[in-house]
Order: structure tokens, then sequence, then C-alpha cells
């Protein structure tokens, strides 16, 4: 299997004025191949895909179903932006990764774009949000400690928030779902009715920390976050977190802006979801609201602790 470094290059060892493409599908049971059009927009072509009946575009990529000249159906993604170089190149090798041992590849490949559309809608040249970063620190920083409790692969596995889950982690038989809020605050944000809604018993894990301007040992970032997660991984699984993170919005070539926003973590809490705990549920709201975003008053779901 390619690396996603190894894509990257042999893109952009491709001369945009030339034109062609290049085969980059290796033992794949479909045939991938790279390119330009227009003189510098990356394309992406899947050959011999079947008539597919809808695949959505975004502001950021041109998905198409086209017919090649000999009346086969292919499946071609254009980068319309060429500022998002490595989102696209990401996304790319994903489809090729995710579709390697998938029973109907060309199902999983459109499924899996799918999953990357949210981001694609939002992109921009800008970094995340504050309230983004710590999100997402909060998130890898509880990747990292379940790597030590379960072993990387089952936790690695269960990390499927940036896959577009309801919950970020699930678990055999526990799910968790993870929030960031600053130091002071009494209340977390419930951003859906899914969010704590499943049948097993489940937790709710709040880290609390606010930004800051001086360098600690509480203090963390979201490269050297993410940097100290990727050390406890092996490296198949590399490439897998950089897209993880490339879903959640986060580049590395956004590494350098990124190191001057620091967080003093000051604590960690964790409340068991089951059928006691106070949730909105599609059983207990009315059917006619269709969704429902709330705040939960922590000093209130304090008995829940554990």
């Amino acid at each position: 299997m390619i690396s996603i470094k190894e894509l990257h290059s042999k893109w952009n060892n491709i001369s945009p004025l030339t034109g062609g493409y290049l085969l980059v599908s290796g033992e794949h049971p479909l045939s991938f191949h790279i390119g330009y059009v227009n003189g510098e927009n990356k394309c992406f072509i899947v050959l011999n895909t079947g008539k597919i009946d809808k695949i959505p575009s975004s502001k950021a990529i041109c998905a198409e179903n086209v017919q090649t000249v000999d009346g086969e159906f292919a499946l071609r993604f254009v980068l319309n932006y060429p500022s998002l170089d490595e989102l696209f190149v990401k996304l790319c090798w994903d489809l090729i990764d995710s579709s390697l041992t998938a029973e109907k590849p060309v199902e999983k490949i459109v499924s899996q774009y799918k999953s990357w559309m949210r981001l694609l809608q939002q992109a921009s040249e800008g970094i995340l949000s504050s309230s983004m970063q710590k999100g997402l620190i909060g998130e890898l920083l509880y990747l990292e400690e379940k790597i030590y409790e379960i072993g990387e692969d089952k936790a690695f596995k269960a990390w499927v928030g940036p896959e577009g889950s309801d919950q970020d982690f699930i678990f055999e038989y526990s799910w968790s779902e993870v929030k960031s809020t600053s130091i002071s605050s009494d209340t977390v944000t419930i951003s859906s009715v899914q969010q704590l809604e499943r049948q097993e018993k489940g937790h709710l894990v709040v880290y609390f920390m606010d930004k800051t301007s001086a360098k600690g040992q509480q203090t963390k970032t979201l490269p050297e976050t993410a940097e100290k997660v990727k050390s406890l991984l092996s490296v198949q699984y590399h490439d897998e977190l950089s897209c993880k993170l490339a879903k959640n919005g986060y580049f590395e070539k956004d590494i350098e802006r990124y190191t001057a926003y620091m967080y003093r973590l000051a604590e960690k809490r964790t409340f068991l979801v089951d059928t006691d705990f106070p949730r909105l549920t599609r059983e207990n709201i009315p059917v006619e609201v269709v969704n429902a975003r709330y705040d939960l008053s922590l000093s209130a779901i304090a008995p829940h602790r554990i």
C-alpha cells in the first residue's frame, strides 16, 4: 500500500503542463490514476466503477461519475483550490486505503468520500478556532490514555468521531463522548440528541483547559499532543492518524501557526452515562422535535462522576 508521502511525491513529479495520468493502485482490486486538469488542478480517477446515481461535490472538490471513451464509467475527483492540496491528497489516499479490503470497494469509496463532505464544505485556509483546538486536544489526550489501557489497535479503531459517528469513541461494550471546556465553566454543551444516546452504558469525559501564554508542565499545544499520540502508534497507523486529524481540520502545514496557541490543562472529569443519567433521548422528547442542542450543569451531574 502506497503511503501518503509517496502519493504526494508521485503527484508532484507529474508535469501539470504535459498532462497524462499515473497508475497508483498497485495490488488494489480497483484501478486508481492521478494527474492534472486545467494545468494545475489535481485530478484523481477511479476506473471501472459502474454507473453511480449521485456523487456530491463541494466548493473544494468536483466529483463526477463520467463515461470514458471505451464506454466504461469512472469516478473523477478534481481539486478546485490548489491551497487545499494536503487535504486532497489525504482524502485520495484514504479512499484507496479504506476500500482495499472492502467487500464492495466502490460503495466503500463513495461512503468514505461522503464522510469527508462536512470538512470539504467548510474548508478554508484558516486554522481551527481556539474552542475546536481544545476539543481536538481533548480527544487526543483521551486516545493517548486508552492506548496505554487497551493497546493501540483497539484504542485507535475506537476513535470514530472523525468518521462522522455520533460518539467520539465506540468500544466493544461501551462508548465515550469527549468534551473540552474552560476551567471556570460549570456547563458542557451536548451538540445533538444522538450524542449521549446509546443503549449500552458509556462515559462523558470532560477536560478543563484555558488558553495561556506561560509554558508549564500541564501546558498543551495541538501539535505536541498530536505528535505524542503518533509516537505511541506503530508506523502502520501514522497515515490513518494523519487522515483522522485532517477530517478534524488539522493539517501539518499549519504546525507553526498552532504552536502559538498553548492551553493549560487543569483537570479531567469522567461521568457514567446510564439510564439514570440526565440526558435527552428520542424516548423523552416530542416526536415533533427533530434535534436539540443543550447544556448540562456539571455541578448537577456530579453524583454521576466516577
